[in-house]
């Protein structure tokens, strides 16, 4: 086995995790011939069904964020995963900190061995967190919340004694269950009729990554330190708008059909900002793929999916 090297390429884990929706869905058996990446664009040729050839191209928008701490975590929770034989996709939310250190890089390992695995085959790693709240005012009936529930202040509203401040900075994504978030709500509506609540209340509760098995190969750690702000939504649209325009100006490569992959950061699947990016910039950068898909938090998401048989490899074998 050659030397692994770190961190991982994201555009690399973006192109297995396209795989292992693309085969299943086709029902054909894919294999990768020359695999090129520059650590932002990767581009290869997959062999669909020992018979057709897609070429595939890769663009990893999480790379221009990239700073020298974040990358050093990366591979420091990478390597880890790698000795223990993980094959593992970490999606961090956007702007939450990498435990690199002891204890809390064992910690993460640990939360990945206990990890669950949701209805749509990722997984769920949870660790625990604190929220901290406090009343500022007997009068009034609001949360106003700064970190993982900041959007989430108006299911508080008319239900709580008081103005409060709630500090969820530990918090940055929440539980895929309605219920437990139901139950989160609930609690702290509960801790702000405390007596004492003037005081700071600790609240536990549990911050929900997303992961990916990948079956094999190295892993990945896949997210950005940039935080949900509107500078880095601007960044994020020149930065995908100057790869597609690279890659649209790139040789044309022969094959039967081509697919374009974007990769990105979200915290929630539902809210990733790439989709949006690519019906707003003009379609000649990427209308001469017959596949276009975004990737984030850990799901792939079909922008434009031929109908059936529309491809060659989903045709009636003759």
């Amino acid at each position: 086995m050659s030397e692994r090297s770190y961190p991982a390429d994201p555009a690399e884990a973006g192109l297995r995790l396209f795989l292992a929706w693309f085969g299943p869905h086709y029902a054909r058996s894919v294999t990768i011939q020359d695999a090129r990446s520059d650590g932002a664009t990767l581009t290869c040729t997959a062999v669909v069904g020992r018979k057709w050839s897609l070429a595939i191209t890769v663009i990893n928008t999480l790379a221009p964020d990239a700073t020298l701490d974040w990358e050093a975590a990366r591979a420091a929770i990478e390597r880890r995963l790698d000795a223990e034989g993980r094959s593992i996709a970490l999606w961090a939310p956007r702007g939450a900190p990498l435990p690199a250190e002891e204890p809390a890089l064992s910690n993460l390992i640990i939360s990945l061995s206990d990890a669950a695995t949701l209805d749509d085959g990722r997984l769920e790693v949870r660790h625990p967190v604190n929220l901290y709240l406090r009343r500022v005012d007997t009068t009034g009936s609001v949360v106003t919340a700064l970190g993982g529930l900041g959007s989430h202040w108006a299911q508080f509203t008319n239900r709580v004694p008081g103005t409060f401040q709630l500090n969820s900075l530990e918090l940055f994504r929440l539980p895929s269950s309605a219920e437990e978030r139901t139950d989160l709500a609930d609690r702290i509506v509960l801790a702000a009729g405390q007596p004492d609540i003037e005081d700071t209340h600790v609240i536990p509760a549990e911050d929900a990554w997303s992961a990916n098995q990948l079956g094999s190969g190295p892993s990945c750690v896949l997210g950005t330190p940039a935080p949900d702000n509107e500078v880095w939504s601007a960044s994020l649209r020149r930065n995908l708008r100057q790869a597609l325009k690279e890659t649209a100006a790139a040789p044309a490569r022969t094959a039967d059909a081509s697919a374009l992959v974007v990769l990105g950061a979200a915290t929630y699947a539902g809210e990733e900002k790439l989709s949006l990016v690519l019906r707003g910039a003009d379609p000649a950068l990427w209308a001469g793929h017959d596949i276009l898909a975004v990737i984030a938090d850990g799901f792939v998401k079909p922008i434009i999916k031929p109908g059936r048989q529309a491809l060659p490899w989903d045709a009636p074998l003759a």
